[in-house]
């Protein structure tokens, strides 16, 4: 009896559909990974940016403290005050109100008391 000849190539087919599959699944698992990864990000951006608003927002409803003319920038966690104010009372405030807010990790401050 003879073999059928179609048997090898059957034989190759199954095993290139499966390799195939194998990549489609770690192709499937990096995008996965990557996507995360991107989200982390995204997420940490978003956090500074509420945090920055958190403080302004702050700093507005404060009667001492000029938010207008303060600037604050937020990296990872890390605030930056930087601008003008009328007292070392205000800037201390300002520095205090920056560190009360949730998910700052540290304040550093550029104010320059004076007119």
């Amino acid at each position: 009896m003879k073999k059928p000849r179609f048997f090898p190539f059957l034989f190759l087919f199954l095993s290139a559909l499966a390799a195939g599959c194998r990549a489609a699944e770690n192709t499937s698992t990096a995008v996965e990974e990557g996507t995360k990864e991107v989200a982390q990000q995204v997420s940490g951006a978003a956090t500074d940016a509420s945090i920055t608003a958190a403080i302004k927002m702050t700093m507005a409803d404060d009667p001492l403290v000029g938010a207008f003319d303060i600037d604050i920038d937020t990296s990872a966690g890390k605030v930056t005050l930087n601008g003008r104010v009328k007292s070392k009372a205000e800037a201390d405030r300002a520095i205090q109100i920056a560190r009360s807010v949730d998910g700052v990790k540290s304040v550093s401050s550029n104010l320059v008391v004076g007119d």
